[in-house]
């Protein structure tokens, strides 16, 4: 086993491929430009026997290249009876030393890139499609095929951004932006990809127990100022009645928005042949925004169009008897504080 490492004194960079293996996590493959748009490197076709490359920088495997005036690339004859795919490329040849744009030929198909990690390393620019019998390329026949490498990441402080870069990242604190050259665009925040808590059940301040081995869970993804919630409760017992409506507790560290009420669908069906009811569970935040404080179902006060409709809340015993062979779900979404 040999171990390598440098640059020390007395242990220096002796090789080309040394440098490349160190240079190539620098930066990536590709032109220098973090938009598209760009002219840099770009090739382009205008009706003649030539192609051009305009001016602009790269990496080429750990290598840098960069091109200060325009080049001009001869496109060969093609003398076959069929279209011809080629490629322009940016090579890196180790004997010779050098990065260069060249125009690559192919056949039917566009060519396959060289890449050989002490050797021969090509990246494309563009493909072109030449006529058979002819030399040819017109600015229809190419196709942009740079890689394109940008900056890093950019940290921010808090009220010092550097200007916009287009198709850049900035972080902020917990915050994500993208530049699109004009401003920096808000596209995410912290966020919890996934997660499980036991949801606690109480009715007048006192907890509620749904029996030995009952499915209590609650399943939820946080992202950006959003919640999605799931709870599912099936019990094994028959928790005693009580005169106060069920609350359940949402995921903790997550209270909901004090500035609205969040709303959830309920879903309840008995096993024991007290039929099935839906319902609107309520975050009332002006008595929690880390429960749900209602689980209302709708009643009739009358059959008219004068009768004034109504909802209740519903109890361990009302309208249902909750106990073992029941299924509640409460799902929904709601709004971060």
């Amino acid at each position: 086993m040999a171990e390598f490492s440098a640059p020390f004194d007395g242990s220096s960079i002796t090789t080309e491929l040394q440098w490349s293996r160190m240079a190539r996590r620098w930066g990536s493959d590709g032109a220098h430009t973090e938009d598209p748009s760009s002219t840099v490197l770009k090739v382009t076709g205008s009706g003649t026997t030539n192609v051009t490359v305009a001016p602009g920088g790269a990496f080429v495997n750990g290598f840098y290249y960069y091109l200060d005036t325009t080049k001009t690339l001869a496109v060969p004859t093609n003398s076959g009876g069929a279209a011809r795919v080629d490629l322009v490329v940016l090579r890196a040849d180790q004997a010779a030393n050098s990065v260069t744009a060249v125009y690559k030929t192919g056949g039917t198909t566009v060519p396959p890139l060289t890449q050989v990690e002490d050797g021969v390393w090509e990246i494309p620019l563009a493909q072109c499609t030449v006529a058979a019998g002819s030399a040819v390329v017109t600015a229809a026949n190419v196709v942009d095929k740079r890689y394109l490498t940008g900056r890093g990441v950019v940290p921010s402080v808090s009220g010092a951004r550097p200007p916009s870069v287009k198709n850049t990242l900035l972080v902020e604190g917990t915050d994500l932006y993208v530049g699109d050259g004009a401003s920096w665009q808000y596209i995410g925040g912290q966020s919890v990809k996934e997660g499980q808590y036991t949801p606690v059940w109480t009715a007048g301040g006192s907890n509620i127990s749904w029996g030995s081995g009952s499915i209590n869970f609650g399943r939820y993804q946080s992202r950006l100022k959003r919640v999605d919630l799931t709870i599912q409760l099936q019990p094994t017992g028959n928790p005693a009645a009580s005169t106060d409506p069920i609350y359940v507790s949402l995921p903790p560290g997550l209270p909901a928005a004090s500035a609205h009420r969040s709303l959830f669908t309920w879903a309840f069906t008995s096993g024991n042949g007290e039929g099935s009811a839906v319902g609107v569970a309520i975050v009332f935040p002006t008595i929690s925004t880390s429960q749900i404080v209602a689980l209302r179902y709708p009643v009739a006060n009358g059959n008219t169009s004068t009768a004034i409709p109504n909802s209740y809340s519903l109890f361990t015993n009302t309208p249902f008897n909750i106990r073992s062979g029941d299924v509640l779900t409460i799902d929904g979404s709601y709004w971060l504080a």
